[in-house]
């Protein structure tokens, strides 16, 4: 008699914990993790998913400040392991692959950025000198990401934010 009961109480709150971990959405977080060289900055585009919700593809557009240019922007460690290619045109990027792989969790993308020169005619500049040695780096509201977008193996959507939105969320709590 007490055997159904206990199937019934693990059912449900295996349930309870599947619906909780989908609820959650996969992030894309852009993060500066090493100084400027120059007028260089780096940036690294960062996944972090559940692990029953991790996507087979995603699209995503950095929107810069003016000031700032793209230099180049190259597929991380992550993709790699997943056999994913990533395609992007300016500022759009696309990550694709023809096989059945879901990407894990970690490094998807490394963006350079070239912070342009002041201009002195009293603008705000795009970005701040750092006092020690004199070298560019991008306040972290200057790059943004926006469009975002996640798919599944099967073609659906995945809730997707960024890792801006999910700070903001955790302040306003």
């Amino acid at each position: 008699m007490r055997l159904p009961t206990l199937g019934t109480a693990v059912s449900c709150i295996l349930l309870f914990a599947r619906s909780l971990s989908a609820s959650q959405p996969v992030t894309l977080t852009l993060e500066s993790r090493e100084p400027p060289h120059g007028d260089i900055v780096r940036l690294e585009l960062l996944l972090k998913a559940p692990s029953n919700s991790a996507p087979a593809g995603l699209q995503w557009t950095f929107r810069l400040r003016p000031g700032l240019e793209i230099v180049d922007i190259k597929a991380g460690k992550a993709l790699e392991k997943a056999r994913k290619t990533l395609a992007c045109k300016g500022p759009k990027c696309i990550v694709y692959g023809l096989n059945r792989t879901t990407i894990p969790n970690g490094l998807i993308a490394v963006a350079r950025i070239k912070v342009a020169q002041s201009s002195g005619e009293g603008k705000q500049s795009a970005h701040i000198k750092d006092e020690a040695g004199g070298r560019a780096r991008l306040r972290k509201q200057e790059v943004q990401l926006s469009e975002l977008l996640a798919v599944s193996l099967d073609a659906k959507p995945i809730r997707m934010v960024s890792g801006e939105e999910v700070e903001t969320k955790q302040r306003q709590q």
